[in-house]
């Protein structure tokens, strides 16, 4: 199962994002959740370098994958709370749609 937790500060903006674990929905490379959340998470880390210039701090499992950490600086940035907030709602809906293969929390 894939988790996804998201962190904010106690002011409501959206600090960092961690997903682990692989979905197992389907064969590997035939993995559409799996897919989902890939194209989620490198979508919102594309979108905060190109169209807001922020530099996210990036951890990952390039060797085994199952993890990634993204973290911004504490930034209420309108257009970055933005982009968060999508990734943030489209790992919502995934949740919802796919409940056996994804699981988002915020905390």
């Amino acid at each position: 199962m894939i988790k996804a937790i998201f962190t904010r500060h106690k002011d409501g903006s959206l600090h960092s994002v961690q997903v682990t674990g692989h979905a197992g929905s389907g064969e590997y490379g035939f993995d559409i959740v799996c897919a989902s959340v890939s194209t989620l998470a490198i979508n919102f880390i594309n979108s905060l370098e190109a169209l807001t210039h922020t530099q996210a701090d990036i951890k990952l499992d390039q060797v085994e994958g199952g993890y990634l950490k993204v973290s911004v600086p504490h930034d209420n940035q309108e257009k970055v709370q933005l982009l968060f907030e999508s990734f943030l709602l489209g790992m919502a809906n995934l949740s919802e749609n796919s409940s056996e293969f994804v699981r988002t929390q915020v905390i």
